[in-house]
């Protein structure tokens, strides 16, 4: 895959970043390596080296409108919240999230948003790390979904709410 400057990519399964330019560094003192140069968007004054031999390990191209519909509408498939042991259920929760598999993430987020309507209707908010674990699900994938559907990033929750509904 090549990747060219200006492009916008997902760094790490979780940062929307450009890629600013390809280069050669030396950070050992030693030894020279080209490096793809990218900066991440939330914080332009950063950037990140990637060997360029090694970018596909750490970097992706942004998911297409398709690929974000399809995933949603695929996430309708094996819950992943079945344990009712609340340290194990924070566990798979972290680690979802930590995996920057947006399929997965969105999968996670439907049920969580399946668990607040139910919780809601009884009187009741979500339990504290179910509430954390959808917020940090939505800002994980919220930047690259608004980037893709020029969307404000708030919205991703609901956009992936009323796309899971209408999908019933």
């Amino acid at each position: 895959m090549s990747f060219e400057k200006g492009q916008r990519v997902i760094y790490d399964g979780r940062e929307l970043c450009r890629i600013d330019e390809l280069c050669t560094k030396c950070f050992d003192g030693v030894h020279s390596e080209r490096y793809f140069r990218i900066i991440p968007e939330s914080t332009p004054a950063s950037c990140y080296y990637v060997p360029a031999d090694r970018i596909e390990d750490r970097v992706r191209p942004l998911m297409t409108r398709e690929e974000i519909y399809a995933a949603i509408d695929g996430s309708m498939g094996e819950r992943m919240l079945t344990d009712s042991d609340k340290n194990r259920r924070r566990e798979i929760l972290s680690r979802t999230v930590k995996s920057g598999d947006s399929s997965l993430i969105i999968g996670m987020v439907r049920e969580l948003l399946e668990e607040k309507s139910r919780r809601n209707a009884e009187g009741k908010e979500l339990i504290a790390c179910d509430e954390k674990a959808l917020a940090a699900a939505c800002r994980q994938i919220g930047a690259e979904f608004s980037a893709v559907l020029g969307i404000p990033e708030s919205e991703v929750g609901r956009l992936i709410e009323e796309r899971l509904s209408a999908n019933r």
